[in-house]
């Protein structure tokens, strides 16, 4: 049932940010099979060695933890095994609405700072509470708990300063990727990786 929710939702999450974005920029969204596959394995990686650091990091500094986890949890529930499909679609997700981001703010607002201030809005009150909403109501049990009860534990306002460095870094990293001769090893590589890293925290 995990595995069918993650499926669902990453699945659901794909074809409405192309509906979306399609709709948003007059129906030109471009998929370039290479470029697309490469957002979304690079944002597996990143997403998943960012969980399983900062997390920890931020408890060193605050306190407490921002979330754990509840389905099946890895590198000490600061990262879900469930990362292989959820990650990856959002970072398919990131590819369309980088489109619309480039064409919707044009000029010095398409900077990457921008970018990654709304997306750094974006990812934790509509991706992650939606997400967080759907097994809820399939399995009764949060995806990521946020600990701060803020947003009703789905996620929280805490995060946003947090999500604004990483995704920051994480587009300037990926912008370096895109202008890479085009290795078409490179995705497989990148998801591999990704996946790895994951598994290694189930030790």
């Amino acid at each position: 049932m995990e595995i069918f929710s993650a499926l669902l939702f990453s699945l659901a999450l794909i074809a409405a940010s192309f509906a979306i974005n399609r709709y948003l920029i007059g129906g030109r969204l471009v998929i370039d099979g290479y470029r697309l596959a490469l957002t979304a394995s690079a944002v597996l990686l990143l997403a998943v060695v960012a969980e399983s650091l900062i997390n920890p990091l931020y408890e060193q500094l605050f306190g407490g933890k921002l979330w754990e986890y509840r389905v099946f949890p890895l590198h000490d529930s600061n990262v879900s095994a469930l990362a292989a499909f959820v990650w990856t679609a959002y970072g398919v997700h990131l590819y369309f609405t980088g489109q619309s981001l480039d064409l919707k703010l044009g000029g010095r607002w398409s900077s990457t700072g921008t970018k990654a201030l709304i997306v750094s809005f974006e990812a934790p009150f509509v991706f992650e509470v939606s997400g967080n909403l759907l097994f809820l109501q399939l399995m009764n049990n949060y995806y990521a708990y946020y600990l701060p009860s803020d947003v009703y534990h789905l996620t929280s306002f805490r995060v946003v300063p947090v999500y604004i460095f990483c995704i920051f870094f994480g587009m300037v990293i990926l912008k370096l990727l895109e202008q890479l001769p085009r290795y078409r090893m490179l995705p497989p590589a990148l998801f591999a990786g990704g996946i790895a890293y994951l598994f290694a925290g189930a030790t």
